[in-house]
This record gives structure tokens, sequence and C-alpha cells, in this order.
């Protein structure tokens, strides 16, 4: 049984893959902010990301640079490899998330939050009540991160699945990837 679903979640890797690509190229090309739950959210490149996938399947490209990286992305999506790991920035006034997505599993980890906001009355009194004002807060940072990149990924799959992916998204992404040198 698992052998199965293990082949199943390796034919299925190109939709995260896509997923993370098209995000980038979104970034990039200035389509940097997202609406979720009343609040505008901007999206930022990170430091980090891997391209992998193509012709040969096993190659990976990563690139770890805090400057322009979009020559080296430019190169390994020319060679057919798509976005498999980034890390993403998302900057909400002056609270700041950092969460590296996994194209290749649909996934994320190494989320860093911003810092914790101010306590509820009585908090610093009670250890108990510090302890679960904290994880509360530190709860709710992590929801809205997650329900950003849930937004994204509905409308990256709302994109995906209309016939505007094979007559304009999909050549758009592909002149991107051209023009990135």
């Amino acid at each position: 049984m698992s052998v199965d679903f293990l082949a199943v979640v390796e034919t299925k890797r190109f939709l995260g893959r896509e997923f993370l690509t098209w995000l980038v190229h979104r970034i990039e090309e200035g389509e940097r902010h997202v609406e979720h739950d009343g609040q505008v959210t901007e999206l930022r490149l990170g430091d980090r990301a891997v391209l992998a996938g193509g012709a040969d399947g096993k190659a990976r490209l990563t690139i770890a640079d805090t400057g322009d990286s979009r020559a080296e992305i430019g190169a390994g999506l020319r060679r057919g490899k798509l976005l498999d790991k980034a890390r993403l920035v998302l900057v909400r006034g002056e609270r700041r998330w950092e969460v590296t997505l996994d194209g290749g599993m649909l996934s994320y980890d190494g989320l860093r939050c911003p810092k914790l906001g101010e306590r509820d009355a009585g908090a610093e009194d009670d250890p108990r009540a510090a302890f679960e004002n904290d994880l509360f807060l530190r709860l709710a940072d992590a929801e809205d991160a997650i329900g950003v990149l849930d937004r994204l990924f509905a409308e990256f799959v709302a994109v995906r699945a209309s016939s505007d992916w094979q007559r304009e998204a999909l050549p758009a992404l592909r002149d991107w990837a051209r023009t990135l040198r």
C-alpha cells in the first residue's frame, strides 16, 4: 500500500512545483500583494530557492543568495526545471513571517513568526496564563501565514484548472523564464 502511495506522490509533484513557480513569477512580476481576511500581505522571495525536475529528473539547482537571484532562477527554468522549494517572506505592516514552501511535497516548514504581541492583562502574574496567552498568539500567527498560503493556492488552482492556463498563464511563465538573465 505504501509503495502505491509513494508512486502517486511522485507522479503529482509537478502540481506543487508549478504552484511555486507560478507564485515566484507572480512576486517577480509585481503582483506581490494578496488580500486575506480583510488584510493585505506583501509577498517577497527569500534568500533560498531550489529548482528540480526536468529531463534528468535528479539534478537540482540550489540558490542561496540575499541579492538578485533572477538570473540563476531563469537559467534553471530554461533547462526545464521548476521551483521545488523556496523561502518566502510575508509582510503585513510591521509584522514579518518567513516560511519555506516545498513545492514537490506541497508542504511548508521552518515557519518563523513575528515577535509575540502584547500579553493580555494579568498574564504577567500567572505563569500558566502567560504560557497560554503566548501559545494562542503563536497559533494565530501560524494561522495567518497558512491562511495566506491557502488563499494563494486556491487562486493558483482556479487558474490552473481553467482554459486561461494554456492560453495565458503558461505562455506568460515561459516568456518570464526567457527574460530572466
